[in-house]
């Protein structure tokens, strides 16, 4: 697999087309500015470029406001709707890159480090990377952190491993490589076993959303474990350092509904 380096949460093609605007009905549309490039808008997590300003901020990004298929959400402790069709995983030890992309930092793996099959899709992971406090909520509780396992298919699909964080007692061996290259961005060969760093419980909830951060597209398929993975406090300390508070606040639900279900795993 080759090697990406991705924004925030993944350079993929929008999954949705994105409308330009033109001028007013008394001026020429020629007259208009064109709308700023998504990548190059700066935004932040807080004030006049934080989230609730998003949606203001070029075209592309019209969604974080407009969309009504948001993420994050708050999720039930169980979703009360079962699935019957499970996703099955199959996960391979590799290496990868941590990357600072100026909201958070990635692991990017140098090869393939898992496959999820579900849906008639097949979906490889592209980057792992964090958000504190967690984006996801559980009956309106917010935990210490946050982890994304960003997977898309050859098209452009997206699905999402959520993977929520509390602070514990012991240092968590199997996320030490992420925390050093927390701790040290731009750190390479760090190992990476999506296996060992995924909870033991299989149950998750499942919903479909969108990116967490701008453009904010819609048509992403959310798997959030159920069972929260255990880091030290030194652990939680070093992902402070490195970015604190950026978590994009609950979206409305509307009329979505939460799934339950249980994911097999395999490791090659």
């Amino acid at each position: 697999m080759k090697k990406l380096v991705l924004p925030a949460v993944l350079l993929i093609a929008p999954l949705l087309a994105s409308c330009a605007t033109g001028g007013s009905p008394d001026e020429p549309a020629s007259t208009a500015p064109p709308p700023a490039a998504a990548g190059e808008v700066h935004w932040s997590y807080d004030g006049e470029e934080g989230p609730d300003e998003w949606g203001h901020l070029a075209a592309d990004f019209a969604a974080c406001e407009a969309g009504d298929a948001q993420s994050p959400i708050d999720l039930p402790d169980h979703a009360d709707e079962k699935l019957t069709d499970h996703p099955r995983i199959s996960a391979s030890p590799t290496v990868g890159e941590s990357v600072d992309t100026g909201h958070t930092i990635q692991l990017v793996p140098d090869g393939d480090a898992s496959e999820i099959e579900w849906k008639d899709n097949e979906f490889d992971l592209a980057q792992v990377h964090f958000h504190m406090p967690s984006e996801h909520t559980v009956e309106g509780r917010a935990l210490d952190a946050e982890f994304h396992f960003v997977h898309s298919t050859e098209d452009g699909q997206v699905l999402v491993l959520g993977v929520l964080a509390r602070e514990g007692d012991a240092e968590n061996e199997d996320w030490q490589p992420f925390i050093d290259g927390a701790a040290e961005p731009g750190t390479d060969d760090l190992p990476i076993d999506v296996a060992a760093m995924l909870p033991a419980d299989p149950t998750f909830e499942e919903y479909a959303g969108s990116l967490t951060t701008p453009p904010c597209t819609e048509g992403v398929d959310w798997v959030i474990y159920h069972e929260p993975i255990e880091l030290s406090a030194e652990q939680i300390a070093v992902l402070k350092a490195a970015y604190d508070d950026n978590a994009r606040p609950v979206q409305p639900q509307g009329d979505r509904e939460a799934y339950e279900g249980t994911i097999t795993l395999s490791q090659n």
